[in-house]
């Protein structure tokens, strides 16, 4: 357990009380420690397999928590595939190694708060990260929870968002701050319902992000803006924002849909 002056400040933050948070880590077990302000941490060498009540137990924790985070794992491309595989279906169709500084695509440079393949008529649904050979300490991936965002909106703002459709944009907005409210023509793009829910777990997410919104659909420019504006203030206020470091050996698994990631400039990194 984290000591008991972090446990107050991250529960007054939270919204729970200590003995709840105690409670929580009772519940999970051993092998499972809380992440604050969400996630787990598990305990498990996934490279001596995973049983079928394990890979129950995996699921459920999975769609629970939203993000996974093994410490220490060792795992061939295979291995990881059996491991996601009892969360969901894995797309094999494509797999690559990011090597930074010297990836073409994504460069150095910050990438802006997204979900992966946002812009897809079907966006995947959870995202595994496994750090290979990185400079520990040097960098980190953030994370925020549009489902958490969500629940911290008033009664008003929900009601406003209901049947509210937004405009998407496809990359290269994940590299943008903000996109506006005409796209440039050509520019790839589809339209999203604002709250999305989730197909597993029913909770509402606040489906926008500041790189790839572009606008809400019969809302005027400025009125879109306002509201984006307010949106984006839940899902990026900072006092909610994880940030994991790395270090070899991570294995992150995260929700697609409930979470965005993001990353700073790497920029004097020498690998990652």
């Amino acid at each position: 357990m984290t000591a008991p002056p972090i446990e107050f400040i991250l529960c007054r933050e939270r919204g729970k009380t200590q003995q709840e948070i105690i409670a929580m880590a009772q519940r999970l077990g051993d092998d499972v420690r809380p992440i604050e302000p969400f996630g787990v941490e598990v305990t498990f060498d996934l490279a001596q397999g995973v049983s079928s009540e394990d890979g129950v137990r995996l699921k459920e924790l999975f769609f629970r928590h939203k993000l996974l985070l093994f410490r220490g794992q060792d795992l061939t491309r295979e291995q990881q595939f059996g491991v996601l595989e009892h969360i969901g279906p894995v797309d094999r169709a494509s797999p690559l190694d990011y090597v930074m500084p010297d990836d073409p695509v994504l460069g150095t440079r910050h990438l802006a708060f997204h979900s992966d393949m946002h812009f897809a008529p079907f966006p995947a649904e959870g995202v595994s990260l496994l750090a290979l050979d990185v400079e520990e300490g040097a960098t980190y991936t953030a994370f925020v929870d549009a489902t958490d965002a969500y629940r911290r909106l008033s009664d008003e703002v929900k009601q406003r968002l209901e049947g509210k459709r937004s405009v998407r944009a496809a990359t290269p907005g994940v590299y943008e701050d903000e996109l506006p409210y005409d796209l440039p023509e050509g520019m790839h793009s589809m339209e999203r319902e604002v709250v999305m829910i989730h197909p597993e777990t029913g909770e509402p997410i606040v489906y926008v992000a500041r790189c790839s919104t572009s606008r809400i659909v019969g809302l005027g420019r400025e009125e879109s803006r306002d509201l984006l504006h307010l949106l984006y203030d839940a899902i990026y206020d900072e006092r909610f924002m994880l940030k994991h470091w790395w270090r070899n050996g991570d294995l992150l698994i995260c929700d697609n849909l409930a979470l965005q990631h993001a990353r700073p400039s790497i920029e004097g990194v020498t690998r990652r």
